[in-house]
């Protein structure tokens, strides 16, 4: 509900006066789906038209509410309203609706100056000191409560006169005076320009319930409302007098209390009132949960952001006079979160973790095939195929704990293996492929041949042992390797030539099949070998009976005899011209060496008489030297050569004529 009109007065001294404000002034009606029937609290005094500089001013803002609704007071900013244009408006303009603006220095919160106000949030009193005369405004707001359910708040938006007060005497008493668990109930006196007090505590149990102190004190019999009266005596004039009531409340002891639950290791807490009064309930709570929130509920279940130690206050009140106070400090634990992710190496079978859990002092693994472990960021190996899940526990340093899991298919690897089968004295070998879980397959016979058939025969040029190596390979291009021997003697004709070495006079056996596991050589002379092709020194000229016998241990043995002559070497011979004349008359023209029976190869170079290298070859058997340098003719004279060769170097002297 609102009413709004334009305009407050030019000589106010605490708002901002451009433009002119006017004022609105509001009430809530609350949804029916908080209450269906409801009235707004009543203030029950109205204030006075003005209140003395310098003078201490209390007054009762309370409130009556007729559904027995609690009441919470607050000093609040009044509103801005209608304005000159139009200053009744009808029907009046939508919220939101502004607060006025403050003439610095004063503030909601201090709106005269001096000593700021304060006001009892359970009793509606206020209390200020204005420090200077003038006219002002202030605010006060009443807000609704049910059953600790916010309803509404009604605001009254006054203007107070301040003047000067020098001849008048104020009686004032700081009211109520509240006693909470004790029935001592001490008075402030708050009178103005009083030279004497004269106090009635409104004990009806005696007569001698009064005192002339100026703040007394006084024991009440028992816990109930008292009314006490307070006369101010003007020093001049006893016409100036004043005489004020106050109401005494003694309540009983109240303790503020609370209850916290809170399921272990979750941010989630739930906080209950439970304080103490006799015979009654608490009627007023004020939460400070620590972390910046506050409520007015009976109960609270709040869930904290993050982790740490928080302070937590409960103000509470059973009658709305007497307040208490408790605080504890709890702790939110951080609830680890656990959370991974991991890569499969098929070929291996083996998972590499990446830890990306948070708030963790410890990680545990289970990879569901019996290895259970701590460790960071674990690689694990399986010992076989299948479907695994794969379960990490993270535990933070408080013990909480949290979980995750993951599922990983490990797929079959290859597995290589092979058997073979060769005829006696053959040499076709058939290979019988006994792979499993595998999808292509790559041969090596071990005599460079290859294949890639499942099970291939192969005919070999050798015989013995051959390691033979097969490479089976699954449908994840995952390789599983054999190396196996096979053995096996073929039936070859023995055969063979031989040579002799007119240099070393060496006889050199060849031509031998190479597909023997064994040899055996008997030269003719009384000696044997056992190598394949040999080389054998004879003593004496002659022709000697040779005999070859391959495979001479098994079945598969043949022999061969041929003959081996054998002439003592004859040994190396050249020819190396003393002179030539290179004048193109077609005789003598060139320097070349003649070889008869070459034992070595040489190279040569030729140097003049001063040391300097005019030619060179690599092969001295096939070099020829016009006799001309750099393409000029060389001078006549002796030139030295050299023929090098691996066993030493040869050299002499040729005579250049025209």
């Amino acid at each position: 509900m609102v009413y709004q009109r334009c305009c407050r007065n030019y000589s106010i001294l605490n708002i901002d006066l451009s433009p002119l404000p006017g004022a609105t002034y509001i009430a809530t009606i609350p949804d029916t789906i908080l209450c269906r029937v409801n009235s707004n609290p009543e203030f029950n005094f109205l204030p006075p038209t003005f209140i003395c500089e310098g003078a201490p001013f209390s007054f009762d803002h309370s409130a009556t509410d007729i559904d027995g609704d609690s009441v919470v007071y607050e000093i609040c900013t009044p509103l801005l309203g209608a304005n000159q244009s139009s200053p009744q408006p009808a029907p009046p303009n939508p919220p939101p609706y502004n607060p006025i603006t403050w003439q610095f220095p004063y503030s909601q919160n201090n709106p005269f100056g001096g000593v700021p106000l304060t006001i009892d949030p359970v009793t509606g009193r206020l209390t200020a000191t204005p420090a200077a005369t003038g006219q002002y405004v202030y605010g006060v707001c009443a807000k609704e409560y049910r059953n600790g359910v916010y309803l509404g708040e009604t605001k009254r938006d006054f203007q107070v006169n301040v003047v000067p007060c020098p001849m008048i005497t104020v009686a004032s008493i700081f009211s109520p005076t509240i006693a909470c668990g004790s029935l001592q109930a001490d008075f402030v006196n708050q009178s103005y320009n009083a030279a004497a007090y004269t106090w009635d505590f409104g004990d009806l149990s005696t007569l001698i319930d009064s005192s002339s102190l100026k703040n007394p004190s006084w024991i009440y019999p028992d816990t109930g409302v008292y009314m006490a009266t307070l006369i101010a005596y003007s020093g001049t004039n006893a016409g100036c007098n004043d005489t004020t009531v106050g109401e005494v409340r003694v309540h009983p002891a109240f303790y503020a209390a609370l209850e916290i639950d809170n399921i272990r290791c979750t941010p989630d807490f739930t906080f209950r009132d439970a304080s103490i009064a006799i015979g009654k309930h608490a009627d007023y709570w004020e939460w400070n949960l620590g972390d910046g929130t506050v409520s007015s509920d009976t109960n609270i279940s709040h869930t904290y952001s993050q982790g740490g130690l928080y302070d937590v206050r409960l103000v509470s009140s059973s009658d709305s006079s007497c307040l208490d106070t408790v605080e504890t400090t709890i702790s939110v634990l951080e609830p680890p979160q656990a959370d991974f992710s991991f890569e499969l190496d098929t070929c291996s079978q083996s998972v590499s973790t990446i830890n990306l859990s948070t708030n963790t002092a410890l990680s545990l693994w289970n990879f569901n095939d019996g290895w259970v472990g701590p460790d960071d960021q674990p690689s694990h190996q399986y010992n076989f195929a299948g479907v695994f899940r794969i379960q990490l526990i993270a535990l933070s340093d408080s013990a909480c704990r949290d979980s995750s899991s993951q599922l990983v298919s490990v797929p079959p690897l290859a597995e290589a293996a092979f058997q073979y089968e060769v005829a006696d004295c053959d040499s076709v070998v058939k290979f019988s492929n006994l792979s499993q879980r595998a999808v292509s397959y790559t041969w090596n016979f071990g005599d460079e041949e290859e294949s890639t058939m499942f099970s291939p025969v192969h005919t070999y040029s050798l015989s013995g042992t051959i390691p033979v190596t097969l490479i089976s390979t699954s449908s994840n291009s995952c390789p599983d390797t054999i190396v196996q021997d096979i053995f096996f003697v073929s039936r070859k004709k023995a055969a063979f030539s031989s040579y002799v070495d007119s240099c070393s006079g060496l006889v050199h056996f060849v031509g031998v099949p190479q597909n023997a596991t064994e040899y055996l050589w008997d030269f003719g002379d009384g000696t044997r070998s056992e190598a394949l092709s040999p080389v054998h020194a004879y003593s004496s000229n002659g022709t000697y009976k040779v005999f070859l016998t391959t495979n001479p241990e098994s079945s598969c043995r043949d022999t061969v005899s041929l003959p081996a002559i054998f002439e003592g070497p004859l040994g190396e011979l050249l020819f190396v011209p003393s002179a030539f004349t290179p004048n193109g008359d077609g005789l003598n023209d060139v320097f070349k060496i003649s070889f008869f029976r070459p034992c070595e190869r040489y190279s040569i170079s030729v140097f003049n008489r001063w040391g300097q290298m005019i030619f060179e070859a690599e092969d001295a058997e096939e070099a020829i030297w016009d006799g001309t340098v750099n393409g000029q003719m060389a001078e006549e004279g002796v030139y030295v050569y050299l023929l090098k060769s691996e066993n030493g170097v040869r050299k002499g002297v040729a005579y250049l004529t025209r």
